[in-house]
Order: structure tokens, then sequence, then C-alpha cells
């Protein structure tokens, strides 16, 4: 067995290493061993430390406090090099979108089914899917789906833009749009319904924490088929949300998240009551917008570029600081986030920011105090 050190924002706890809930974000550098498969505690005596840490987590719920998120990629648990393992992020991470794929359309393996449910279970971190959805059907059009056409083509020696068109209708097909006519809004309708229900169903049964939907068609859709504009686009939110989100959750029970990044602002504000965060994409931003399409800014989530910027930061720490004129912010985070694990000591610049981001807050907080004081 191999013994591996962690660097973990510490809630000091009695008989461990811990004291208080306003430890949670200290950068406070602390080195445990961890013996087996997993960077991390898991004995009987760490017990009480993540009940405490699922505890804190809790308390961003209905925004009581700012989030740390990120896209993590390159999902790889296996072998001594911790970055491709979810359980080697920082333990106050809230949410991560898992853009390497695998919710709800791919099989994945033992070691990563087992290093899922430890942060699900154990650190209380929320794990989302995340898909650019450019078109109906994407992520839940069985394989099979295709078979007979591409058996076709292959006999009949067909040019791939036949086959391409094939394979768009057989598609349209399976979801109920028969007619191929974009026009035909019912039948449209009534088959983006039809996936709306299959891109949630398949959170509940493979046991995913919610959906982040990459909203990008001016720049990250090279698939789009013209089932999926901005007017189609809102009634696929709004089917969504009957299962998923705050619009599935009247009664405040508990939900899967409901998230939207990319090309927000030209979204409707009627989407706002669907949608638990927005997601900003402020890569390079010093000063980034606040503006959401509901102007609630405890619902953004402000992000960096790790896949450009990991090394020296870029504008993280700024961004983790920043708050908006009124109020305070969701949260922080960065795209590919799992690069700043490279860097000394692991995950520098994410630690970094969500401590900045707690105590932006807190100042907040406090300063929200001293006005209700003079107000008495």
């Amino acid at each position: 067995m191999k013994l591996f050190k962690k660097i973990l924002f510490i809630l000091p706890l009695a008989g461990l290493l811990f004291t208080s809930c306003s430890k949670w974000t200290d950068a406070e550098l602390k080195e445990i061993d961890h013996i087996g498969g997993f960077n991390t505690m898991d004995n009987e005596k760490s017990e009480a430390y993540y009940k405490d840490l699922r505890a804190w987590k809790k308390t961003a719920e209905n925004y009581g406090r700012p989030v740390s998120f990120g896209w993590f990629s390159n999902w790889a648990p296996s072998g001594v090099v911790r970055k491709g393992y979810l359980t080697a992020v920082p333990d106050s991470i809230d949410i991560i979108s898992m853009w390497s794929g695998a919710p709800g359309r791919y099989e994945i393996t033992e070691a990563q089914k087992k290093d899922k449910e430890f942060v699900q279970k154990k650190k209380g971190i929320k794990l989302l899917e995340v898909s650019l959805l450019s078109h109906l059907g994407k992520g839940r059009t069985p394989k099979s789906v295709y078979e007979e056409v591409e058996k076709q083509a292959e006999e009949e020696g067909w040019s791939d833009s036949k086959l391409n068109l094939a394979r768009k209708h057989a598609r349209w097909d399976f979801w109920g749009f028969k007619s191929h006519d974009l026009n035909n809004k019912e039948e449209l309708e009534s088959a983006l319904a039809q996936f709306a229900h299959a891109l949630c169903d398949s959170l509940y049964t493979s046991d995913w924490d919610g959906f982040d939907i990459d909203w990008e068609p001016g720049a990250g859709f090279n698939d789009a088929d013209g089932t999926i504009n901005y007017s189609t686009f809102t009634f696929l939110v709004k089917e969504m949300g009957k299962y998923i989100g705050p619009k599935s959750d009247p009664e405040g029970k508990g939900h899967k998240l409901f998230c939207i990044d990319g090309e927000i602002g030209g979204l409707p504000a009627e989407l706002d009551e669907y949608v638990d965060y927005w997601i900003r994409q402020a890569y390079g931003q010093s000063n980034p917008s606040f503006n959401t399409p509901g102007n609630k800014p405890e619902k953004l989530i402000i992000t960096e570029n790790f896949e450009s910027s990991a090394t020296w930061g870029g504008q993280l720490l700024r961004q983790a600081a920043a708050m908006p004129s009124e109020g305070y912010k969701g949260g922080v985070g960065a795209y590919r986030f799992d690069n700043d694990y490279s860097n000394s000591p692991d995950y520098k610049w994410m630690r970094q920011a969500i401590q900045i981001n707690q105590e932006v807050f807190n100042k907040w907080k406090a300063e929200q105090g001293q006005e209700d004081s003079k107000n008495l």
C-alpha cells in the first residue's frame, strides 16, 4: 500500500485536526497520510469529519453562501498520479460538471464508480452531466438507430452527405419527429418533450446530481440540425424543468441541479425560475459582468479558463474577489479546473479562490448586519 498526502481545507474536529465551520475555507495546509486507492481519509475516525463537511455543503442551499464550481476533464481514476481522480479535488468544491463525459451516455468502470460514489456520498460534492445541446436526441439516441441506414449506405455506396442526412432523419424518426418539417411546431415540441424526459431520467437511473447545459449556438455548435434554436431551447428548458431544477421541487424537499452556462445573455428572463445557477464563461476577465436573465447575482457563477491559464491562475483570484454592486455572486470556478492539480500545492489557484470568495461574502454579510443595526 502507498501513503498519499493531501492538502485540505480543514474543519478541525475533536480528536482530529478541526475547530469550526468558519475554518472550512482557510487555506491552511495539513498533511494527512492516506492508505489505499483513494487520496482521502476513509476510516471510522474520519467519518465525523465527513459528516461535518456534508453539513457545511448544505449551507449553500437556497443561496446561503457562494459555491465553488468547475468543469472536470480527463476523468481517469487509476494509477499513482492523482490528476484524474475526483477524490483528489479540494474537499471544499461544491459542484463539478463532468466535461469528460460519462453521465447518462456511457458505462463507467468500477474505478470510476468507486471514485464517483466517494465524492458524492462522503464529501457531498454534486456531479453534473454537461452537454452542448445542439440537436434533438444528442447524447440519448441509441447507436442501433443508425445501423440500418449505415448498412444500406455501405451496400449502395452512398456519399457522406447522403448518409449524414439519412442518419439525421433516422434520429428524428426515433424521437417522433417523423414529418421532418421544422415548421411543424407541434410535432417537434412533442419530440423535444420526450428528449427532455430522457435527458433527466438517466440522471436518476445512474445517480448523477443534475444537468449543465452548455448553450453556445454562436460559437460551440458544429452539429446543429435546426431542431434546437432560441425558441425551441426555451421549450426544452421548461420541459426539463418538470424533472430537475427548482420548478420540479415546489415544496423545497430537494432536487437535482439545473444549470445553464455559455451564451446566457440572450436568454429570456422567464427561464430564471427553472435554473439553479447561471454560469458565465468570463475567461480572462478581471471585472466580469454580473447580469443574468433574472438579474439575481446570487445565482451567477463566474468562471476562468484553466485550459489556457492553469499555470498562472489567469483572472480567477480577481473573479473570486469581485462582487456585484448589490447583493453577492453565486460562486466562482474554472473550466478544466483539474489542470490546477499540477501546480504546487495541488489545486493551488482553486483553493485560494474558494477562500477569497468566502471572505468577500462574509464581509458583505457583516456589512449588511451593520446596516441593519443602524436602521433599528
